[in-house]
């Protein structure tokens, strides 16, 4: 074959080639289409009704946030029909986990998150994990933009630092005098799992301000630093605040006033007798569940939980963590001799102080003074723990009646209950 004429066959050839292309990409999108509806006839998700296979979605999110394999992260990359079914479903995107550190454009994926969530209210659970430079401002940033629509918030702060110093963590750092209103946050938690980490009293302050239908606060384990001073806050809405029994920071109450508190646990680390005596009478609260603490002078107070008590009568349930036996016989004997203390009180739990290898001395009178302030009592539960030697026989008799008469009494150790031994 001639030059021109070999020429001339190439382009044949392509022309050919170029032909069989066009071909072959229509038969792939062919076979495409064939397959989506061939997985269309045979997935029972894609045959449902939407809001069924909504539901389905709903229910297969897990409870802790595991990457790009978590719900519904997953489900876009499955088929066409469940990324439709998923980016149809506001409720999918309504939870959201952020670990810090985190990667560093998920400030720019938030945005596209909460779009999918539309207007529903938002679910946030923060880790926080090692130093607080982890904490990504540019992240938080975004969130504090969406708190609009923050229903609940979490923190869980895994502080496991030793001695570093970086342990104070600025929550707004930008955004302070921008921070808009939080209209539907109902709760806010602060979980720390190892040393407290230190927060700005200042800061959380200003966040239940900015929320007026607040209604569960719990700050388990954290320090808090009042630099600068917080402002006394009045808070109408919040029913139950939490600052732990065993460990934490509770002088925050001395900037709050809480007309609506049913529920309240103190560790009693940082306020003294008379700064709960101010916070119940500034408040005059409903308080009906009662949780403390010991970590301050026995003796004095012995003498001020008397009189916070006294302003409080709506408790039903008290709980004492680490008192010694003094305060409690003390408290066995004010119910006693004084029928305005605690009148609506039903269930009593006591873990009382102990060292190691020195169990609480409970004498006989302590188990009289017992006897004595449960005849004067409608109480339904009962728990005194540690008890190692049991109680004398006509106490042990007075406890077994009230059992039989339908209350619940436990006393003794966590393998044994000696009212039923």
């Amino acid at each position: 074959m001639s030059v021109e004429e070999l020429r001339t066959r190439i382009v044949q050839l392509d022309s050919e080639i170029e032909r069989q292309r066009k071909l072959l990409k229509k038969l792939e999108k062919d076979k495409s289409l064939v397959q989506r509806q061939l997985n269309a006839v045979l997935d029972p998700v894609a045959r449902l009704p939407v809001e069924i296979s909504s539901e389905i979605f709903l229910q297969s999110r897990a409870a802790e946030f595991t990457g790009p394999r978590h719900v519904p992260i997953v489900l876009l990359r499955i088929c066409k029909a469940w990324t439709q079914i998923a980016l149809a479903t506001p409720a999918l995107w309504t939870t959201v986990h952020i670990r810090f550190p985190c990667s560093k454009n998920l400030a720019h994926v938030l945005p596209l998150w909460f779009q999918r969530a539309r207007n529903r209210p938002l679910c946030l659970w923060i880790s926080l994990h090692g130093s607080s430079s982890n904490w990504d401002h540019r992240v938080s940033n975004v969130l504090w933009k969406h708190g609009g629509q923050l229903k609940h918030l979490e923190i869980l702060d895994d502080d496991d630092l030793g001695d570093r110093d970086d342990r104070t963590l600025d929550l707004f750092r930008g955004t302070a005098s921008t921070l808009g209103s939080l209209p539907l946050l109902e709760t806010f938690k602060i979980r720390c799992e190892h040393r407290r980490r230190r927060y700005r009293a200042s800061q959380i302050l200003q966040l239940l301000r900015q929320a007026p239908n607040i209604v569960e606060s719990i700050f388990h384990n954290i320090a808090t630093l009042n630099d600068p001073a917080p402002e006394n806050l009045v808070i109408p809405t919040l029913r139950r605040l939490i600052l732990g029994v065993n460990t934490g920071d509770d002088g925050i109450i001395r900037y709050l006033s809480l007309p609506a508190l049913e529920t309240l646990s103190l560790p009693l680390s940082t306020i003294t007798g008379d700064d709960l005596l101010v916070f119940l009478e500034r408040s005059g609260a409903p308080l009906q569940d009662l949780a403390l603490g010991w970590e301050f002078d026995e003796h004095a107070a012995s003498i001020e939980l008397h009189d916070c008590l006294h302003l409080v009568p709506s408790i039903t349930r008290f709980r004492m963590w680490q008192p010694h036996t003094n305060i409690v016989s003390d408290f066995f004997a004010a119910l006693a001799d004084s029928p305005s203390l605690l009148p609506n009180l039903h269930d009593l739990t006591i873990h009382l102080y102990h060292a190691d290898r020195d169990p609480p001395d409970l004498s006989e009178p302590f188990w009289r003074t017992l006897i004595r302030a449960l005849s004067t009592r409608h109480i339904e539960q009962l728990s005194i723990v540690p008890v190692m030697l049991a109680p004398p026989t006509e106490v042990l008799a007075s406890l077994r009646e009230l059992v039989a008469d339908g209350a619940e009494m436990y006393i003794g150790t966590e393998a044994l209950n000696f009212v039923h031994a």
